[in-house]
């Protein structure tokens, strides 16, 4: 007697649900649009906080070049009783570079004077000048950084010269430092 299999049951064929998005392959043309106005805020915002933030390092970088010139009037400052002239500050003349068009210093009389004076160049705002403004104490000298609009700091109470030669710079505060506006 021969065995018969029998078969197994045939099942029903599944149907495949068709939805309007089960053919396409890609994007459709509203989420190009909205990807394409995100990026349109993004970049809005964005392009203008990017030029202030290379503002702020250029000035940063005239802070730095200026270095040299706050240490030659604490050094002379120190040494002859809180009084010298330009040609004792015996600075070398100064190389302009991209972001800063000079870099000067005043004399100094009896603790008043003696002041830094940046100037940035077009890259940075066309003849913008940022000061540097010593106070004589008794433990040495206390800088002010002053940019557009910035007021004299209080003089410390005791044994402190008032330098009256502060002047604030031109230098939109926004681009200074937050210790020069």
């Amino acid at each position: 007697m021969k065995a018969t299999q029998n078969p197994a049951p045939a099942q029903p064929p599944t149907q495949v649900r068709q939805t309007p998005y089960s053919k396409s392959f890609g994007f459709t043309l509203i989420e190009l649009m909205m990807v394409l106005a995100i990026i349109g805020i993004l970049a809005t915002i964005a392009i203008p906080q990017l030029r202030n933030y290379m503002t702020r390092t250029r000035v940063t970088e005239g802070l730095n070049l200026a270095a040299p010139y706050k240490l030659a009037v604490e050094e002379l400052a120190a040494s002859s009783n809180n009084t010298f002239t330009q040609a004792q500050l015996a600075l070398m003349d100064f190389v302009p570079t991209q972001n800063v068009q000079n870099i000067s210093a005043t004399a100094m009389e009896n603790g008043i004077g003696g002041v830094v004076t940046i100037t940035y160049s077009q890259n940075v705002e066309k003849d913008a000048t940022l000061t540097l403004t010593p106070t004589v104490t008794d433990s040495g000298i206390q800088w002010q950084c002053a940019a557009k609009g910035a007021t004299k700091a209080a003089v410390p109470a005791t044994g402190a010269t008032d330098n009256k030669a502060f002047a604030a710079g031109t230098l939109l505060a926004r681009f200074a430092p937050a210790n020069c506006r």
